[in-house]
């Protein structure tokens, strides 16, 4: 069975990593930074996002930095995800489907010090992503009885968002840990706005308005967990996140000109240019955020944990503007079973399940609630006796939807994730040769 597992793993990677994807389109990815990404590492998301107070020996959770003060072992952690969604409208009625797969993280931690209490990790992972394509058709009028022209107009949008950090966590007692990670978030938003003008009785060359930006800077957040021992087997867990308001440095680009679609790529050639701007300077005010969160655990049977976390969005400016973004939050519910105790491979597999709910940073015309379901599982690659590798395929399936009948456009999307985290203990010294 360990074989069988083994090769899944590689099998699901290189699928995901071939497969060729739609354009994924989502109108609400317009506004703010984008789409926020979910956060967590693929076994979090397994428990419905609970993370602030989750820790074990060979697991990076990067949300909360504390939790590296509870590594044993080097852990290389990889997630990717394959994400379909949906968009409906009620006025004009519409549907639009698509799917994309996507990196999740990429994840390398370490400890410092023997049987744990001192942690480092690298990571790189995405935070927002832009990606948006809408077309409009309208007939305007010049005032004069019969005298009108249609205009069709293309909105589209790409970018996103993405964190380099490098992250530390230690533990100043038996049952306190803190951390803290050190991040460069930095990413580009490329928004464009093409015309043309539609008429039969003369030709008007396309326009094209586009502002290009990137953007980067310094971000720090830090995280505390404490656990208390009820008993001997059951104890609590606790733990809190988060990051103050940071100004991050931008430059903009923006370009006012007339194209043509290349006939050969359907590319847009450029004719003329009737206004250029290059170099712009500006700051973007990246929000602070905060989670806490606390979960049961009965050692080495079962945990449930509850998170909540908001980040205070409303507080957001690009280049000085504010936009249809408000104060955000969240609540997450889940729980992790592993049988234990028998001899059946199936005894060793983690069960997750969780549910989060809340509001979304957007608002377009109303707010938009979102929620989302999960389940998941942790397969153990191989049996850890006489080895020092403990490996682990986790994976996921979410469903979820934001918005609802009220909203201009509602989404639902299903998500399918795959974690491999590959564990070893480096550095040991050998007694035997």
């Amino acid at each position: 069975m360990y074989k069988k597992i083994n090769l899944l793993g590689i099998v699901c990677l290189c699928w995901l990593s071939f497969a060729q994807a739609q354009t994924e389109n989502s109108p609400y990815s317009r506004y703010g930074l984008g789409d926020v990404v979910p956060g967590q590492n693929i076994l979090s998301r397994g428990m419905g996002g609970v993370s602030a107070a989750y820790y074990d020996f060979n697991t990076v959770n990067f949300i909360n930095p504390a939790s590296y003060g509870r590594l044993q072992a080097t852990t290389l952690d990889l997630g990717v995800e394959l994400t379909n969604r949906t968009l409906k409208a009620n006025n004009p009625p519409r549907k639009f489907s698509s799917y994309s797969p996507n990196i999740s993280y990429v994840q390398l931690a370490f400890p410092l010090k023997k049987n744990g209490g001192w942690g480092v990790n690298l990571g790189l992972r995405p935070i927002t992503r832009i990606n948006y394509k809408i077309g409009q058709a309208e007939r305007l009028y010049l005032g004069v009885p019969g005298d009108t022209f249609d205009v069709s107009t293309l909105y589209e949008g790409n970018g996103g968002t993405y964190e380099a950090h490098i992250g530390t966590g230690f533990a100043i007692t038996k049952d306190l840990t803190v951390g803290i990670n050190f991040g460069y978030l930095f990413g580009t938003k490329d928004y464009s706005t093409r015309k043309a003008i539609i008429d039969t009785l003369a030709y008007y060359y396309k326009s094209n308005h586009e502002r290009k930006t990137s953007y980067g800077g310094v971000l720090l957040n830090a995280g505390i967990q404490y656990t208390a021992k009820l008993n001997k087997k059951n104890w609590l867990r606790f733990g809190a996140y988060g990051n103050l308001q940071h100004t991050i440095k931008g430059k903009r680009d923006y370009t006012a000109e007339t194209f043509e679609y290349n006939s050969n790529s359907g590319a847009p050639d450029t004719i003329d240019v009737a206004y250029r701007e290059t170099g712009v300077r500006g700051d973007i005010i990246y929000p602070s955020s905060f989670g806490a969160g606390v979960i049961f655990d009965r050692l080495g049977k079962f945990q449930i944990g509850v998170d909540y976390a908001q980040q205070r969005w409303g507080d957001y400016k690009f280049f000085g503007e504010k936009d249809d973004v408000q104060n955000n939050w969240q609540m997450k519910i889940g729980g992790q079973l592993t049988p234990s105790g028998g001899k059946t491979y199936w005894n060793f597999v983690s069960y997750r399940t969780g549910f989060s709910f809340g509001k979304d940073y957007i608002q377009v015309d109303q707010e938009l609630p979102i929620w989302t379901i999960s389940i998941g599982a942790g397969f153990p690659m191989r049996k850890p006796a006489y080895t020092n590798q403990f490996s682990v395929i986790n994976t996921v399936f979410e469903f979820g939807r934001r918005g609802d009948n009220k909203s201009l456009v509602r989404e639902s999307f299903f998500r399918v994730g795959i974690g491999l985290s590959l564990s070893d203990i480096w550095f040991q010294k050998y007694k035997y040769d």
